[in-house]
């Protein structure tokens, strides 16, 4: 194209940050600004989302100044909602605490956000409280708000409050549990150990089966070496998804945890019959704008020998508790 407005660079920005292109998407930004265009209120939660997707947090940070400077953008909801999810994701949950207090004006996505930041991060009892806030100020919960609150229940292991909404979404505001829904429900019974109640909750869905229903079970169950129940999760997963190596490396994990040696050969016999090869797994950060990965059993990263001995270190030094009863590490 020769000639290109503001629409066209947010829809390459907003396209490349949904594929999951962050860095793409934050490049093709840059690309915009350097040609003279400002940006919009609706470049920003796109850049935003890209920051929080690659964990840029001074770009965010970059970003939200520039936000408080205009008086448009400041007011902007979505602007906002997009502030507390680009916080929360760089790990600055009191962050997103002080944008959403300071927001004037709050909508059901934001209440959503708000739940599903603490729930990430592990506070379950102040995704619920918040919850009940959004009812008491007069917003109705939809299917996306009861998915952010299961799912807080999920990480934060509250399985009576967590069964207590699950069974809310059909008496309470009229809708079919969704597979999100049930996906939720599934993984925090199979987190804590209730494998037989998540197989029955599974086995009876009125929905189409779905991969990520019984995901959740074999999750559970790779959590908790259960190889009855493991088989069963990973053989309607075969079917469902027949190429999903992690699926065949879950099975195998179980049967190796329990010493069942047999299954582990038949598992993998049948992998390289299929041809399937496992993806390596991968951790990345960001420092000064540089992106490090880390890739499981490949030390040729020149930081690798630094980050094992910095982990060596932690994993052996000696824990006092503090006067408040908690542990230190004294380094």
């Amino acid at each position: 194209m020769f000639w290109k407005d503001s629409v066209v660079w947010n829809t390459m920005i907003s396209g490349f940050g949904r594929a999951g292109f962050y860095r793409e998407a934050l490049s093709l930004f840059r690309n915009m600004n350097a040609e003279g265009l400002k940006m919009d209120s609706m470049t920003i939660p796109s850049v935003l989302s890209a920051c929080a997707g690659e964990g840029d947090l001074m770009k965010g940070k970059e970003m939200h100044g520039q936000v408080v400077k205009s008086v448009v953008f400041n007011r902007d909801v979505a602007i906002g909602n997009s502030l507390i999810d680009m916080y929360a994701k760089c790990g600055c949950l009191q962050a997103s605490e002080k944008v959403f207090n300071n927001m004037r004006e709050l909508n059901l996505v934001t209440w959503t956000t708000m739940i599903s930041c603490y729930g990430v991060h592990g506070k379950g009892e102040k995704s619920l409280v918040l919850f009940e806030k959004m009812k008491d100020c007069g917003f109705e919960p939809n299917c996306v708000t009861l998915t952010a609150i299961l799912a807080s229940c999920n990480h934060s292991g509250l399985i009576d409050q967590g069964q207590r909404i699950f069974k809310s979404i059909s008496f309470d505001y009229g809708f079919e549990p969704s597979v999100e829904h049930y996906a939720c429900m599934v993984d925090l019974l199979g987190r804590f150990g209730y494998l037989e109640e998540a197989l029955d909750l599974v086995q009876n869905i009125s929905l189409e089966e779905t991969a990520r229903v019984w995901g959740a079970l074999l999750a559970g169950c790779m959590m908790h070496n259960n190889d009855v129940i493991g088989e069963i999760a990973a053989h309607r997963l075969f079917d469902l998804e027949p190429r999903n190596t992690s699926n065949y490396i879950a099975l195998c994990g179980i049967y190796d945890s329990l010493g069942i040696k047999d299954g582990v050969l038949k598992t993998r016999a049948k992998m390289r019959k299929l041809g399937l090869v496992k993806t390596p797994g991968c951790s990345w950060i960001t420092i000064a704008g540089k992106t490090h990965r880390f890739y499981q059993g490949d030390p040729s990263h020149p930081l690798t020998q630094m980050v094992y001995r910095t982990l060596d270190g932690i994993i052996k030094a000696p824990i006092f508790p503090d006067d408040r009863g908690q542990g230190n590490i004294l380094q």
